[in-house]
């Protein structure tokens, strides 16, 4: 087992998490330094990541129905709408008159 301290970890600092420099291709840091004494907490914390981001993909689920729903009720207030100017439309041609002239924002 080497050290942190030893004439490696001098010359080119501390190591990086889940690095370990200049030893070859195959050790890891657990290897040259012992087991990690964070181990238990990764699994606590992995699975905390793993809750929040199942959390994260249900919300993004319900915002995209949501979004749907609101697309669904635009659509059918475009279709009301588009009945009425048809309606109108016609009462106006039924009674021959010339229909007003359509504002700016229409």
């Amino acid at each position: 087992m080497l050290s942190q301290n030893d004439s490696i970890a001098q010359v080119f600092g501390k190591e990086k998490p889940g690095r370990v420099r200049d030893v070859g291709f195959r050790p890891t840091r657990s290897q040259l330094f012992g087991p990690n004494l964070h181990a238990s907490g990764n699994g606590v914390q992995l699975e905390e990541t793993q809750r929040k981001l199942l959390e994260l993909q249900a919300g993004l689920k319900g915002e995209k129905l949501k979004r749907k729903v609101m697309e669904d009720e635009v659509a059918a207030e475009k279709k009301k709408m588009k009945a009425m100017e048809s309606a109108l439309l016609y009462l106006f041609q039924r009674q021959g008159e010339e229909l007003p002239p359509t504002s700016p924002q229409g």
